[in-house]
Order: C-alpha cells, then sequence, then structure tokens
C-alpha cells in the first residue's frame, strides 16, 4: 500500500525545503560587528589589524655607488627601515624589527605606520562600531585600512560580501583580497623558513600571490547605508585566501559596521552563476 500525504503535511515540506536551501549561511569574520571591541593586549579591534606597514622595492645595480645597470634584481625594504632581503614579502608576514603586518598590497614606504592613531571603537549602526578620523596629512595621501584576519577560501565557493558604513568627507570603500598559494616557488619557501618565528604565526609554508579583488565603492553616504553584492572567482584566478579590507582616505571622518563575509548556498551560487554566466568562450573564463 502506497504512502498518503496530506496537503499539508507536503506544504510543510515544501516551505522546509525552501528555508534550508535559501539559509544565510555564517559570517567568516571574527568580530564582525565591533561588539568584541579591542583586544587589549594587541592594540587592535578583536579579529582585524591597524597596525600595518609597506614595503619598498630598491633595485640593485652592477654600479651601486653611480646607481648605473640595473640587474634586474631587487631587494625589499619595510617601511621602518627593516631589508628583508632579495624575496619580496607576502601577505600575513609580520615585520621582525618594526612588528607590523604586511598586508601585500602596494609598493610603498612608509605609508600606513600611523594607521592604528586614526581608528577606535566608537559608535555603530547598532551597538558598536569602527571609526576613522581622517587628518589632512593622511587623508590625502595613504588614507586608513583596517584589515580581517586571513580566511581559507573553499575551491569553487561563491562569496557575498556585506557592510554598514557612513561618511562625512572622507569616501569610503571595501576590498576582499584573495590570494592563490605558489607551491611551485622553492625560493620563496626556502625563504621563509628562515624567519623569526614572530614573523610568521601563521606558519606560512608558501608563497601568497594576490589574483582577484572584489571591490565596493560606497563613495561618502552622509547616513548609515547597507553594501552588499555577491562574487565569484574567474576559474583562472582560483583563490586559496582572502580577507577584508575596509578604506577611506580624503580628510573627514568614516565608519564601517556589521560586516560581513559568508559562503553562498548551493542555490544562491546557482542563481549567481544564472545571472552571471561570463563568457562563451571557456577560455576566458
Amino acid at each position: 500500500m502506497g504512502m498518503k500525504i496530506t496537503t499539508g503535511l507536503c506544504v510543510a515540506f515544501i516551505c522546509l525545503f525552501a528555508a534550508g536551501a535559501f539559509a544565510r549561511t555564517p559570517n567568516l569574520l571574527k568580530n564582525g560587528n565591533f561588539e568584541h571591541g579591542m583586544d587589549t593586549t594587541a592594540g587592535e579591534p578583536v579579529g582585524w589589524h591597524t597596525k600595518i606597514i609597506g614595503i619598498i622595492p630598491i633595485p640593485e645595480y652592477m654600479d651601486p655607488v653611480r646607481k648605473k645597470g640595473r640587474t634586474g634584481k631587487y631587494e625589499f625594504k619595510c617601511g621602518c627601515g627593516h631589508i628583508w632581503g632579495n624575496v619580496r614579502p607576502w601577505a600575513y608576514l609580520y615585520c621582525p624589527e618594526c612588528g607590523r603586518l604586511n598586508v601585500g598590497l602596494e609598493d610603498s614606504g612608509d605609508l600606513y605606520d600611523d594607521n592604528e592613531t586614526c581608528v577606535k571603537i566608537g559608535a555603530g549602526k547598532t551597538g558598536r562600531g569602527l571609526e576613522y578620523d581622517l587628518p589632512v596629512a593622511i587623508g590625502n595621501n595613504e588614507g586608513v585600512r583596517v584589515v580581517s584576519d586571513l580566511i581559507k577560501a573553499e575551491p569553487g565557493a561563491g562569496y557575498e560580501i556585506s557592510f554598514d558604513t557612513k561618511a562625512s568627507k572622507s569616501h569610503v570603500r571595501l576590498f576582499v583580497e584573495c590570494f592563490r598559494e605558489e607551491t611551485g616557488d622553492d625560493l620563496a619557501t626556502r625563504w621563509v623558513k628562515t624567519l623569526p618565528a614572530k614573523s610568521n604565526p601563521l606558519r606560512q609554508t608558501v608563497r601568497l600571490k594576490r589574483v582577484f579583488r572584489k571591490h565596493i565603492d560606497a563613495k561618502t553616504p552622509t547616513t548609515w547605508t547597507h553594501f552588499s553584492e555577491t562574487f565569484v572567482a574567474p576559474d583562472r584566478y582560483a583563490f586559496d585566501w582572502m580577507y577584508v579590507s575596509l578604506y577611506a582616505y580624503l580628510p573627514g571622518e568614516a565608519a564601517f559596521d556589521n560586516v560581513v563575509l559568508r559562503k553562498l548556498t548551493p542555490a544562491e551560487l546557482a542563481a549567481h552563476r544564472s545571472a552571471n554566466p561570463g563568457p562563451k568562450d571557456k577560455r576566458l573564463r
């Protein structure tokens, strides 16, 4: 005898399936709403980094006195003056001298060396938030950047990034910086093993190369405004790690709250791919 399913039971099953298909996945960011405040030991927001620094590439010359005849080789100097050597340090390695985090973005000098002085935990859209105060010297030059902990990515996954922000005169942007492990770089693999433990707390064994970036330009919203976008990297830009960068520039003020980075559900990923099919030529995907 076959099983009889009542109409009410069938409707309940459909609703349960729909709820499961579109349930929100958890936030991959630690302290994305900033309610945990500051890590008093590190002097930075819990799960976030404000003490960052830039790297200066210095070319080597056959005649270093007159700076003639470039050899094609470089050495890399931290903004504090520390010489890293001939291997470019990558994201989430810390300078052994100044202790600041290299975020693996621009080639710059002492940019961001006052970064943490412009950031504090203050009022958010709901509860606490992250507040920036950008003086003229910083707002008109490097701006202010706060970056999240490094996050492991899942192959083939899609993600949604969302946040609330407001600003007065300053221009606000958010980036998700995405990196691939370069397992074939033997020189870098040997070099990273020579660093002191404090420079490599994540115990990285291979170079991280930035291959993809998701960018949201929020401009200058004068009241709390919510932004949200989904993204899936093309196959040729598949990545292994990522972090979120909250950035503002131009003199003024800015604030962030409720920053969420989450993996798309299978249903959401299918919907994103349907709406964004990409190039027809598979070679360009």
